[in-house]
């Protein structure tokens, strides 16, 4: 249609992309249509710039059509910006190229009606989970019905269920495997046991391992979780539901049984984004559609970064993108071309240079990396050169109410003015003096710092025509405000910001297990009431775990006591009566318009029940965290209403079908929500509120960026307790049979070369890789002042080893090449 000279002119000229100045970027961009490709992109390099770029190079160049086309994302918020930025940047390169045609001229007539047919529309963007989805609604087979796919905690809702008959959470050989497994020393609570099950079940799905070979092998407690397994497959197939990991199992047998045929017929580009979170039956996915974009002449292109790999624990296996190109080599025949996009615009030098030391400080980690990857590099033009900074205090408490007065001066204020002290690492003073002992090179190093280190002056200085409490993130390994009590830094923090001069919230919906949250417990309560007056149904159920039940007795006794504050609306009729007119069965009104008594209702859904009450719980409908806690329980309500006989409504028709309708709704929905089964989704979320500072999970975190990123390396770390290792420093991990491992050696992959403790230091390494590397132009460390200075106990020094803070495996302190302490 153009040439690629034309289209980089006009996306230089006319959408403002400079690639003609990043040679990385435009060999990504520019390469033919049949070559596949391998990139490594850095944090911040632009890949999505270059995957809608190269998308829309097919396009305008190559002449692929959009339904010709398959692009791949991690999440649905990164395929819909992927989707929206194609969009606009299409139109805009078809209203200019049409504009630029002479419309009397024959020729370029028929340009423009090529130009104006093509649908970007047509392109196949999602998730794998979605296109999946997509892909075999679209194919359905005649009479066929498409299952409904369930949310993960659904899943655990459903395999708890399971669990509870019987008393199969009681099994004493399933609960020793289990724990062996696990490394866990209590196993009580049936969500617990429920959520391992369906980790085991997902990885023997992940890893494409034959369930009925592993059957046969499986003896004792492994026999029983087998069984329970089974078990709740069968029950999704019975109420037609499926869950992820069999959503893709099903999609990939119907790709190699040929029912895509049409699809596989037309697909010539494969583009698959974050391949570093990959899993081997995703991998087969993808390979399976790239013989046949390769048979059309086309090609497959991954992108993504080994040092971002974070969702192990989710079944991903990192050494699917370090060992890429032989893979696709031996599954594809084709050689792939590497291309790494190195260059970062999102941070300043410093912090470019924080991630590259950070990434390189340990020996050990190279051995799992992409083989010879360069570093990461600063564009030419300059960002200011705010240095690393570091907040450390003698407990959570001093360290929350510095952290406040700072974000407090920040946000209301519009700057702050810091006093810091630059202090050099360790390895510095080993130079310096030889054989010394750690507690000599403590006093060396504070003496070098009071005596020859100066203190400096620098301002943080928040935009004030586009700054807002969301320029400020906090990133945090846990975003749990009340797990360590009152003490907590990240309960201090909101405490402090929630009640200074000028308020400022923050936005952690993830802060307290939701079965503690106080509106999930009166709105949890008032339900209950509601249906089961005082609890008598709930009684005669003896069965029921203890847990719950001393949580819903909680929420009754909190919502008691939120009906006598008599909350707004009062007219036209109060909490109280309406609580009561439910308890009574009464209905309101009485008479119809006619005169006519008004019977109560022989069936009547929970969610209508859910959402009149929310009518007198105003954080529920206004509060952004209340609106997620909301979300999380009425997905309860109506998701677990697929595995009920009365699907999630209250049944009167006659006292039997009121007994066992209120039980089930108590089992399959409050019973898992006040046992911790039942998590606000991280990624239900599409935007995060702009009047808000956001306290993240790192994982929830990637592939954000914020201007300013304070990252909790050590809040939590008082002493080198074994208990916070993993958190850490994993040095003291009883070598065990992990479920990865177990499931593993019974798939392709085999044993991993690599031990679960090399893996655990490998995720630390990643993780918080991906936390400093999210800044944009100040990263501020915080934790306690033990967990960079140590402190005597009985004349001996004791320092607390930390991943996040430049220890290596080896028990080394090799530190950063510099950081300023506030």
């Amino acid at each position: 249609m153009i040439s690629y000279e034309e289209f980089e002119d006009i996306v230089v000229n006319i959408l403002g992309r400079d690639i003609s100045s990043n040679e990385d970027q435009k060999k990504a961009i520019q390469s033919e249509s049949y070559k596949s490709l391998f990139i490594v992109a850095g944090p911040g390099s632009g890949k999505t710039t270059v995957m809608v770029l190269k998308i829309l190079k097919y396009i305008f160049v190559d002449g692929i059509n959009p339904n010709e086309i398959l692009a791949t994302t991690f999440t649905r918020k990164a395929a819909e910006e992927l989707y929206s930025r194609i969009l606009g940047w299409g139109d805009e390169i078809k209203k200019y190229l049409t504009s630029s045609l002479d419309e009397d001229d024959f020729d370029d007539i028929a340009k423009i009606v090529e130009i104006e047919k093509i649908d970007f529309n047509q392109i196949y963007i999602g998730t794998t989970d979605s296109i999946a989805e997509e892909l075999l609604r679209e194919y359905k087979q005649p009479g066929e019905t498409q299952p409904v796919l369930i949310e993960e905690f659904v899943c655990t809702s459903a395999m708890m269920k399971i669990l509870l008959k019987d008393n199969k959470y009681r099994n004493e050989s399933l609960l020793e495997f289990l724990k062996e497994l696990t490394g866990l020393e209590k196993l009580e609570e049936p969500s617990k046991i429920s959520g391992i099950l369906i980790e085991i079940k997902n990885r023997i799905y992940f890893d494409q391992v034959d369930f009925n070979e592993l059957y046969q092998q499986a003896e004792g407690g492994f026999k029983v979780a087998l069984d329970c397994i089974k078990e709740y497959e069968n029950t999704l197939n019975e109420r037609h539901t499926i869950d992820f990991t069999m959503l893709e199992y099903n999609f990939l047998e119907k790709l190699k049984e040929g029912q895509f045929e049409d699809f596989l017929g037309d697909i010539k580009i494969v583009l698959i984004d974050e391949y570093q979170d990959t899993n081997l039956i995703q991998e087969d996915i993808y390979f399976t559609i790239a013989e046949s974009a390769i048979r059309n002449d086309g090609s497959i292109t991954v992108v993504g970064d080994d040092d971002q790999s974070l969702y192990r624990f989710r079944g991903a296996t990192v050494d699917l993108f370090t060992n890429y190109k032989q893979r696709v080599n031996q599954r594809l025949g084709i050689e792939v071309e590497e291309i790494n996009l190195r260059t970062n615009y999102r941070s300043t030098e410093n912090i470019i240079e924080h991630c590259n030391h950070f990434a390189e400080l340990d020996k050990d980690y190279q051995l799992a990396r992409v083989e010879n990857k360069p570093k990461i590099i600063a564009p030419d033009f300059d960002k200011e050169k705010m240095p690393i900074l570091g907040m450390f205090r003698n407990n959570p408490e001093m360290l929350a109410n510095d952290l406040a007065k700072l974000i407090n001066n920040l946000i209301n204020k519009g700057e702050v003015k810091l006093k810091v002290l630059q202090v050099l690492n360790e390895d510095y003073y080993k130079k310096v003096n030889k054989n010394i002992s750690i507690a000599e090179l403590q006093k060396l190093k504070q003496k070098n710092i009071q005596e020859g280190r100066k203190v400096e002056k620098i301002t943080l200085t928040l935009d004030q025509e586009y700054g807002s409490p969301s320029d400020v993130a906090i990133l945090s390994f846990s975003p749990k405000e009340v797990k360590n009590g009152p003490n907590s830094f990240l309960y201090n923090l909101r405490k402090i910001l929630k009640h200074s001069r000028n308020p400022i919230e923050v936005f952690n919906p993830r802060g307290i297990d939701l079965q503690d949250v106080e509106i999930v417990a009166i709105f949890c309560g008032l339900i209950l009431e509601c249906i089961d007056p005082e609890g008598g149904i709930q009684k005669t159920d003896k069965t029921i775990p203890n847990l719950a039940k001393y949580n819903m007795n909680r929420w009754r006794v909190q919502a008691k006591e939120y009906i006598k504050s008599n909350p707004e609306p009062r007219s036209p009729m109060d909490l109280n009566s309406f609580v009561t007119r439910w308890q009574l069965r009464r209905p309101y009104p009485e008479t119809d318009e006619n005169g006519k008594e008004v019977k109560w209702p022989r069936i009547v859904s929970l969610m209508e029940l859910a959402y009149k009450l929310t009518t007198w719980i105003e954080p529920l409908q206004s509060d952004v965290e209340g609106v997620a806690y909301l979300e999380a329980i009425t997905k309860s309500i109506t998701q677990t209403g697929f595995f009920n006989k009365y699907h999630s409504n209250i049944s009167f028709k006659s006292p039997i079908d009121e007994r066992d309708s209120v039980l089930e709704a108590i089992w399959n929905i409050f019973v898992p929500i006040s046992s911790g089964g039942v998590k606000v989704n991280e990624s239900q979320y599409e935007t995060l509120p702009d009047d808000r500072i956001n306290i993240l999970s790192i994982h929830q975190s990637k592939g954000l960026e914020f201007p300013l990123v304070i990252v909790d390396v050590g809040s939590k770390f008082k002493t080198n307790n074994i208990k916070t290792q993993k958190l850490r420093f994993p040095k003291s991990i009883k070598e065990r049979e992990t479920i990865e491992d177990n499931i593993r050696k019974h798939s392709t992959l085999g044993e991993s070369e690599r031990s679960e403790k090399d893996r655990l230091f490998d995720d630390l390494t990643r993780l918080y890789f991906v936390a400093f590397s999210r800044a944009e132009s100040v990263l501020l460390l915080v934790g306690l002042s033990h967990a960079i200075e140590g402190y005597p106990i009985k004349d001996q020094h004791i320092n607390i080893p930390n991943i996040a803070l430049g220890w290596s495996r080896d028990e080394n302190y090799i530190g950063f090449k510099e950081i300023y302490l506030i």
